[in-house]
Protein backbone atom coordinates (compact mmCIF):
# COMPACT_ATOMS: atom_id res chain seq x y z
CA UNK A 1 0.00 0.00 0.00
CA UNK A 2 1.29 3.37 -1.08
CA UNK A 3 2.11 5.70 2.07
CA UNK A 4 -0.37 8.33 1.29
CA UNK A 5 -3.19 5.85 0.96
CA UNK A 6 -2.18 4.94 4.81
CA UNK A 7 -2.25 8.48 5.46
CA UNK A 8 -5.46 9.03 4.07
CA UNK A 9 -7.28 6.32 5.82
CA UNK A 10 -5.68 7.14 9.09
CA UNK A 11 -7.16 10.52 8.84
CA UNK A 12 -10.63 9.35 7.45
CA UNK A 13 -10.86 6.58 11.23
CA UNK A 14 -9.50 9.73 13.02
CA UNK A 15 -12.30 11.58 12.37
CA UNK A 16 -14.35 9.00 13.14
CA UNK A 17 -12.47 8.81 16.60
CA UNK A 18 -11.63 4.99 15.40
CA UNK A 19 -8.00 4.98 17.10
CA UNK A 20 -7.45 2.03 16.81
CA UNK A 21 -7.67 1.25 13.47
CA UNK A 22 -6.20 5.34 12.73
CA UNK A 23 -3.22 3.86 14.99
CA UNK A 24 -2.98 0.56 12.72
CA UNK A 25 -3.04 2.85 9.21
CA UNK A 26 -0.19 5.81 10.70
CA UNK A 27 2.06 2.32 12.09
CA UNK A 28 1.91 1.11 8.54
CA UNK A 29 2.57 4.64 6.78
CA UNK A 30 5.75 4.67 9.38
CA UNK A 31 6.48 1.51 8.23
CA UNK A 32 6.55 2.22 4.14
CA UNK A 33 8.63 5.34 5.31
CA UNK A 34 11.34 3.47 6.86
CA UNK A 35 11.01 0.31 4.29
CA UNK A 36 11.88 3.53 1.30
CA UNK A 37 14.77 4.97 4.43
CA UNK A 38 16.08 1.77 5.22
CA UNK A 39 15.99 -1.15 2.23
CA UNK A 40 18.14 -3.71 4.22
CA UNK A 41 16.69 -3.39 7.61
CA UNK A 42 14.21 -5.75 9.22
CA UNK A 43 10.65 -4.38 9.72
CA UNK A 44 11.10 -3.32 13.55
CA UNK A 45 14.23 -2.26 13.09
CA UNK A 46 13.70 0.31 10.41
CA UNK A 47 9.81 1.31 12.16
CA UNK A 48 12.00 2.13 14.67
CA UNK A 49 14.75 4.26 13.26
CA UNK A 50 11.87 6.00 11.07
CA UNK A 51 10.37 7.10 14.82
CA UNK A 52 14.01 7.92 16.03
CA UNK A 53 15.39 10.03 13.49
CA UNK A 54 12.02 12.24 14.14
CA UNK A 55 11.53 12.41 17.86
CA UNK A 56 11.26 15.95 17.94
CA UNK A 57 8.33 15.84 15.39
CA UNK A 58 6.88 12.97 17.71
CA UNK A 59 7.27 15.15 21.25
CA UNK A 60 5.99 18.00 19.34
CA UNK A 61 2.50 16.79 17.41
CA UNK A 62 2.26 13.40 19.12
CA UNK A 63 3.16 12.59 22.58
CA UNK A 64 4.17 16.41 24.40
CA UNK A 65 5.17 16.56 27.47
CA UNK A 66 7.32 14.07 27.93
CA UNK A 67 11.26 14.03 27.37
CA UNK A 68 11.13 10.75 24.36
CA UNK A 69 14.79 11.12 24.10
CA UNK A 70 15.41 10.68 27.64
CA UNK A 71 12.36 8.62 29.11
CA UNK A 72 12.77 4.79 29.03
CA UNK A 73 9.35 2.57 29.97
CA UNK A 74 9.54 -0.18 32.70
CA UNK A 75 7.45 -2.45 29.67
CA UNK A 76 7.90 -6.03 28.63
CA UNK A 77 8.94 -5.09 25.05
CA UNK A 78 11.96 -6.28 23.38
CA UNK A 79 14.14 -2.87 22.79
CA UNK A 80 17.79 -2.95 20.74
CA UNK A 81 19.12 0.14 22.78
CA UNK A 82 22.44 -0.75 24.99
CA UNK A 83 20.75 -0.57 28.13
CA UNK A 84 17.58 -2.75 26.91
CA UNK A 85 14.92 -0.21 28.83
CA UNK A 86 12.65 0.72 25.81
CA UNK A 87 12.24 3.92 24.43
CA UNK A 88 9.11 5.42 22.73
CA UNK A 89 9.87 3.82 19.37
CA UNK A 90 9.77 0.40 21.23
CA UNK A 91 6.72 0.40 22.98
CA UNK A 92 4.73 1.93 19.63
CA UNK A 93 6.31 -1.38 17.56
CA UNK A 94 5.86 -3.85 20.08
CA UNK A 95 2.26 -3.20 21.37
CA UNK A 96 0.77 -1.25 18.86
CA UNK A 97 2.47 -1.93 15.46
CA UNK A 98 2.61 -5.73 16.34
CA UNK A 99 -0.98 -5.85 17.75
CA UNK A 100 -2.14 -4.46 14.85
CA UNK A 101 -0.57 -5.82 12.47
CA UNK A 102 -0.60 -9.60 13.54
CA UNK A 103 -4.69 -9.09 13.64
CA UNK A 104 -4.08 -9.66 17.58
CA UNK A 105 -6.07 -7.42 20.24
CA UNK A 106 -4.35 -4.65 21.66
CA UNK A 107 -3.36 -5.30 25.34
CA UNK A 108 -5.44 -4.17 28.39
CA UNK A 109 -3.63 -0.82 29.54
CA UNK A 110 -2.12 0.28 26.51
CA UNK A 111 -5.79 1.53 25.06
CA UNK A 112 -5.46 5.21 23.43
CA UNK A 113 -6.80 8.23 25.33
CA UNK A 114 -9.50 9.97 23.58
CA UNK A 115 -8.21 13.07 21.80
CA UNK A 116 -9.75 16.59 22.64
CA UNK A 117 -9.74 18.71 19.92
CA UNK A 118 -8.36 22.23 20.30
CA UNK A 119 -8.56 21.64 24.29
CA UNK A 120 -4.70 21.50 24.53
CA UNK A 121 -5.03 18.79 26.73
CA UNK A 122 -3.32 15.50 26.17
CA UNK A 123 -4.06 12.40 28.08
CA UNK A 124 -1.73 10.05 29.65
CA UNK A 125 -2.26 6.92 32.28
CA UNK A 126 0.68 5.20 32.83
CA UNK A 127 1.01 1.80 36.09
CA UNK A 128 2.84 -0.64 36.11
CA UNK A 129 3.50 -2.86 32.97
CA UNK A 130 0.85 -0.42 31.56
CA UNK A 131 1.03 2.75 29.03
CA UNK A 132 -1.96 4.49 27.07
CA UNK A 133 -0.74 7.61 25.30
CA UNK A 134 -3.02 9.81 24.10
CA UNK A 135 -4.50 9.63 20.68
CA UNK A 136 -2.58 12.12 19.19
CA UNK A 137 0.60 9.80 18.62
CA UNK A 138 -0.87 8.72 15.50
CA UNK A 139 -0.95 12.57 14.28
CA UNK A 140 2.66 12.23 15.32
CA UNK A 141 3.22 9.49 13.41
CA UNK A 142 1.56 10.63 10.60
CA UNK A 143 3.51 13.51 10.67
CA UNK A 144 6.68 11.62 10.64
CA UNK A 145 5.25 9.83 7.47
CA UNK A 146 4.15 12.95 5.81
CA UNK A 147 7.52 15.00 6.49
CA UNK A 148 9.92 12.19 5.22
CA UNK A 149 11.76 13.44 2.50
CA UNK A 150 11.41 9.51 0.70
CA UNK A 151 7.50 10.55 0.72
CA UNK A 152 7.79 13.72 -1.75
CA UNK A 153 5.36 12.86 -4.65
CA UNK A 154 2.46 10.45 -2.52
CA UNK A 155 -0.64 12.19 -3.12
CA UNK A 156 -3.91 12.48 -1.35
CA UNK A 157 -7.09 14.17 -1.78
CA UNK A 158 -7.32 17.73 -0.96
CA UNK A 159 -8.56 18.48 2.10
CA UNK A 160 -6.78 16.41 4.24
CA UNK A 161 -4.37 17.99 6.70
CA UNK A 162 -2.21 17.91 10.10
CA UNK A 163 -2.55 20.55 12.60
CA UNK A 164 -1.24 22.46 15.71
CA UNK A 165 -2.54 25.40 17.30
CA UNK A 166 -3.20 27.70 14.68
CA UNK A 167 -1.05 26.57 12.25
CA UNK A 168 -2.46 23.94 9.39
CA UNK A 169 0.15 21.30 7.35
CA UNK A 170 -2.13 20.71 3.65
CA UNK A 171 -0.67 17.12 3.65
CA UNK A 172 -0.32 17.86 -0.23
CA UNK A 173 1.93 20.76 0.59
CA UNK A 174 3.97 19.61 3.38
CA UNK A 175 5.50 15.91 1.70
CA UNK A 176 9.08 16.03 2.63
CA UNK A 177 9.27 19.16 4.38
CA UNK A 178 10.43 18.21 8.11
CA UNK A 179 13.23 20.68 8.33
CA UNK A 180 10.45 23.48 7.08
CA UNK A 181 8.30 21.87 10.45
CA UNK A 182 10.95 22.05 13.37
CA UNK A 183 12.17 25.81 11.91
CA UNK A 184 8.98 26.90 12.29
CA UNK A 185 8.65 25.29 15.67
CA UNK A 186 12.34 25.97 16.76
CA UNK A 187 11.26 29.45 18.57
CA UNK A 188 8.74 27.50 21.11
CA UNK A 189 9.61 26.60 24.42
CA UNK A 190 9.12 23.55 25.77
CA UNK A 191 8.39 21.87 28.94
CA UNK A 192 9.30 17.96 28.79
CA UNK A 193 9.28 15.71 32.03
CA UNK A 194 11.90 12.79 31.70
CA UNK A 195 9.49 10.81 33.89
CA UNK A 196 11.12 8.57 36.93
CA UNK A 197 9.47 5.09 37.68
CA UNK A 198 11.09 4.51 40.89
CA UNK A 199 10.46 1.26 41.87
CA UNK A 200 9.01 0.04 39.01
CA UNK A 201 12.35 -0.56 37.71
CA UNK A 202 12.88 -3.17 40.47
CA UNK A 203 11.07 -6.07 39.05
CA UNK A 204 11.33 -5.48 35.84
CA UNK A 205 13.25 -7.89 33.88
CA UNK A 206 14.52 -7.32 30.03
CA UNK A 207 13.40 -9.79 27.23
CA UNK A 208 16.20 -11.17 25.30
CA UNK A 209 19.07 -10.63 27.73
CA UNK A 210 20.26 -8.98 31.33
CA UNK A 211 20.25 -5.96 32.58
Amino acid sequence: MKVGDSVRYSLDHWDRQEWEPAMLHACNAVDGTGKKRYPKKGVGDRFKSAIRDSMEVMAILGIPGIDLDKTRFPLRVRSDLPDKRPDVADVIYGIHRCSHGHGDELPDGFELTPYKNRSGVHEYSFENETARFPASVVLGLLAIAVFAPENVGQVVPTGYQLSWRDWVYPIGEWWGREQDFLDQMSGMEWIRVEMNWTDWWDDWEPIGGKR
